[in-house]
């Protein structure tokens, strides 16, 4: 046995290193805990768990510790908090993204726990959207049109490192057109009124496109109803278009909503799959064994299925409810964006055994020629222990994720209103009611609740 140790020497007590090592890099547990809280709408809690200390994520997983601790100050409403978190996330992504691909690749042949978390190209997308709802909700318009603005350039970016046969599935966010499009004509000038309508139209384009086909979700109601408004008002030519493709659908005028007032509520649903590991072992002639580990997502089926969103007026009899729509399906776009990668990800896994595989023989080889055949099978057995055991698809992922953002509205008479959230279970039934508060309103005002349920 000392011989057989000595034989094997320092490379084998590395390998056994970085078993232990890759064994407690994934931050899961944390995770867990902290999306347990968000489940429980205990934010201040899960805010204390997080308490500014991005080492309990683990060293390479800086950049989930940033993007968990920014959605979870944006549910908690510290929206001036999480700007500050979500800036350092993007930092951070934009950091890890540009890096060489080389530089990382060594990493491959040991375990990818050993490499930064990099993010996936959806998770990027969605800091520009949450920076700008977090603008919107502390009154900071520009701020908030800068960020959904950035995603344009984002995709565009991310995409330029796809080669021409690598085509990328994520290439447009819908809902990122249709929430520039609201922050366009909260400004209400003549520039801005035709800057609505111009991403009222890509955003309408993007969802009849990419978003039916890839991921099952429809025109939103109430993004064919703003460019019906808002066309009606750029001209006749633009409104004819709107007007014959969405016959029958309900419209008010720019006028007509001047005198009165839009709330809209943001609803984030549920939570987006995580990762799983899918993994296959190959048996090789020379008795190595081969084995591959790839992620994929998998989905929990989400308990509310419905959202009611309502007003009451002055009197009990005075009551007005509006539906949430999925404007964003986070759930469908990150299996379809991993599915579109696959290839990519098990070439990556094959490049990855292969190169542990020839390592390994190379040293068997040596061992056998130096020390006999005795110790070149004891190589292999543990060289073999260390494949299967080592080599670990990344799982990791940004966890507190909603499922879906929906999006409801209620156009209202100037007044003062209490608002409420009615949530309905998959039978339909009434599971829970929330109130949201009472809000004075004014004519031609845009006002804004954000709420996870």
């Amino acid at each position: 046995m000392v011989r057989l140790i000595s034989a094997l020497g320092n490379r084998l007590l590395l390998l056994l290193a970085c078993v232990f090592l890759s064994s407690c890099a994934t931050p899961s547990k944390i995770q867990s805990q902290v999306k347990n809280l968000t489940l429980q709408n205990n934010y201040s809690k899960a805010c204390t768990l997080l308490n500014d200390n991005p080492a309990r994520y683990g060293r390479n997983n800086i950049l989930l510790y940033l993007l968990d601790k920014g959605f979870i100050l944006h549910l908690a409403g510290d929206y001036k908090a999480s700007i500050d978190a979500f800036d350092k996330a993007k930092l951070k992504f934009d950091e890890l993204y540009t890096k060489s691909v080389s530089g990382i690749v060594s990493t491959w042949l040991i375990n990818e726990y050993s490499a930064p978390y990099r993010g996936e190209d959806f998770e990027r997308v969605m800091i520009n959207i949450f920076q700008a709802l977090n603008y919107l909700m502390t009154g900071n318009l520009e701020e908030a049109l800068v960020e959904a603005r950035d995603v344009d350039i984002k995709l565009a970016a991310i995409n330029t490192h796809y080669k021409p046969n690598e085509k990328n599935v994520y290439k447009e966010d819908a809902f990122a057109r249709f929430l520039m499009g609201i922050l366009y004509e909260a400004h209400d000038t003549r520039e801005d009124l035709n800057n609505a309508f111009i991403s009222y139209a890509k955003a309408i384009a993007a969802y009849e496109d990419d978003y039916v086909r890839n991921y099952g979700l429809t025109v939103p109601d109430i993004l064919k109803e703003n460019i019906l408004s808002v066309a009606e008002y750029m001209g006749r030519d633009e409104f004819t278009v709107y007007k014959a493709k969405y016959k029958g659908v309900a419209f008010l005028s720019l006028k007509e909503k001047a005198k009165k007032s839009e709330v809209y509520l943001i609803e984030y649903n549920g939570f987006s799959p995580v990762k799983e590991e899918a993994m296959l072992l190959i048996p090789l002639p020379d008795a190595y064994v081969f084995k591959l580990a790839f992620p994929k997502y998998v989905q929990k089926s989400q308990e509310v299925q419905q959202i009611v969103f309502g007003a009451r007026g002055s009197t009990d009899n005075e009551a007005f409810e509006a539906c949430t729509q999925a404007a964003e399906d986070i759930s469908a776009l990150a299996v379809k964006t991993l599915e579109n990668r696959k290839v990519r990800v098990r070439v990556k896994a094959l490049t990855a055994a292969t190169g542990r595989y020839l390592w390994e023989r190379k040293q068997e080889e040596n061992i056998r020629k130096r020390l006999g055949g005795q110790a070149a099978d004891g190589f292999k057995i543990v060289s073999n222990l260390f494949n299967v055991y080592s080599a670990k698809a990344d799982v990791r992922s940004w966890h507190t994720l909603p499922s879906e953002i929906r999006i409801a509205r209620l156009f209202l008479e100037p007044g003062e209103y209490s608002f409420f959230v009615d949530t309905q279970n998959a039978q339909g039934n009434n599971s829970k009611t929330v109130e949201l508060g009472r809000m004075k309103l004014s004519s031609g005002e845009k006002k804004f609740f954000l709420i996870r349920t």
